[in-house]
């Protein structure tokens, strides 16, 4: 995914005549089983454009550019939308992006809502510079930092006609009908500990935009950070009865910034389960829903935090 500019991050000297940490450069690479049908996407957030290259039905240049859809933003918090339709019975594809605020940190997806019984989704994330973790203080507990914001997402099934799709031909045959893909809105909340170079979290506050629909907290349980501050691990879903938890998919992610002030992260879902607002037994699994995500958060304690950050201490 292409950055809109900027340098490699590089660690200052902090004045004490000792050297900076040292900075990772690795390349980042996003795992197959979070891109999916995805191979590249270019997200220009300074110029708002979007091209992306799918291993799908959406348009007919290899790497196509789909336009700004400001209709689809409504109800999700900070994420830009973008669309294409080539015509009534094509598909209907989705993009979503967002970046840091500083701009070393995005990610970006897209999707359509499924026709002829299958779907093409898949997102990437992405950084500017290298991977400068925090270096802590030292004290207990030292090294360990949080991370929250909002997430977005879309499921595999949608609506047919979508309110923004092109008109259905009249007599149509429901089986030539494509779906404007359901979007999904929620927050995400991550603890990551650099000193054990380990990372978990959640998604949660889980809703179906387009219907009010409810959906159940997915955990995300703990994945190792590698050296060039990359994770991946699994999703789980939210159990609070037991701890047998099933494996619901995927997440994965890059720390960005000075002193990993920053992460872009993707969530792909092979089951979704229905929301119970927090009551003591789960859902019931929603036969061949699946979903795709994308969240770009803040650490706690630097400015633009999440609000949920006033009960998670900076650790440096």
């Amino acid at each position: 995914m292409a950055a809109c500019g900027g340098n490699p991050f590089v660690a200052p000297d902090d004045g004490d005549g000792t050297e900076p940490p040292p900075v990772d450069t690795t390349t980042v690479v996003v795992p197959a089983v979070l891109k999916n049908s995805v191979n590249a996407i270019n997200y220009n957030a300074a110029d708002d454009a979007f091209e992306i290259s799918l291993a799908g039905l959406d348009t007919t240049p290899v790497t196509a550019v789909w336009l700004r859809n400001t209709a689809l933003e409504s109800g999700l918090t900070g994420f830009r939308a973008y669309s294409v339709q080539e015509d009534p019975l094509d598909r209907m594809f989705v993009g979503l992006a967002r970046e840091s605020d500083d701009g070393t940190t995005r990610a970006a997806m897209g999707g359509d809502g499924g026709q002829f019984n299958r779907y093409f989704s898949g997102a990437v994330y992405d950084r500017d510079g290298g991977f400068t973790p925090p270096t802590g203080t030292g004290a207990p507990g030292s090294g360990q930092v949080s991370y929250a914001g909002d997430y977005a997402g879309l499921l595999n099934t949608g609506v047919a006609p979508g309110p923004d799709q092109l008109p259905i031909p009249p007599g149509t045959d429901p089986d030539l009908e494509p779906r404007q893909p359901f979007r999904v809105s929620g927050e995400v909340f991550i603890n990551a500990n650099f000193s054990e170079n380990l990372v978990n979290g959640a998604v949660y506050n889980r809703v179906i935009v387009d219907n009010g629909f409810n959906l159940d907290n997915v955990i995300l349980i703990p994945s190792d950070i590698a050296p060039n501050g990359t994770f991946q691990g699994e999703a789980r879903r939210s159990r609070r009865v037991d701890l047998a938890e099933p494996v619901v998919g995927d997440y994965g992610g890059v720390f960005g910034g000075t002193n990993a002030g920053n992460l872009a992260g993707i969530l792909s879902l092979t089951k979704v389960y229905e929301g119970t607002n927090g009551l003591p037994t789960d859902g019931d699994a929603i036969d061949g829903l699946e979903e795709r995500g994308i969240f770009v958060l803040r650490q706690c304690g630097l400015s633009g935090a999440s609000a949920i950050c006033s009960d998670a201490a900076p650790d440096y």
